[in-house]
């Protein structure tokens, strides 16, 4: 995946839209209007990924704006409001 549009960095915090770089589903975009994470062919909400030292936090939106955090959900990713957010390990790719 990349930031493609809306991308921000702030205080080793960053986000944006998110799309898809793999070969079957290049150019496609990360959406989750309904909790689950899959790829679309239009934009969904920003995602947001807060540095907390060791590993990140995954928000659909922002903490700090009723966003809601990426969790492992019966083996697959899904947003969800009010949960823990799981720790998640990031690595860039340039």
């Amino acid at each position: 995946m990349k930031v493609a549009e809306g991308g921000w960095a702030k205080d080793g915090h960053w986000g944006g839209h998110l799309q898809v770089t793999c070969r079957t589903e290049n150019g496609s975009w990360i959406e989750s209007t309904d909790g689950w994470v899959k790829p679309k062919s239009k934009k969904g909400d920003p995602i947001s990924f807060y540095d907390m030292g060791d590993w990140y936090e995954i928000w659909q939106g922002t903490r700090d704006n009723d966003g809601k955090p990426l969790v492992i959900h019966n083996n697959a990713l899904r947003f969800v409001k009010d949960a823990t957010p799981a720790k998640f390990n990031v690595h860039d790719a340039s």
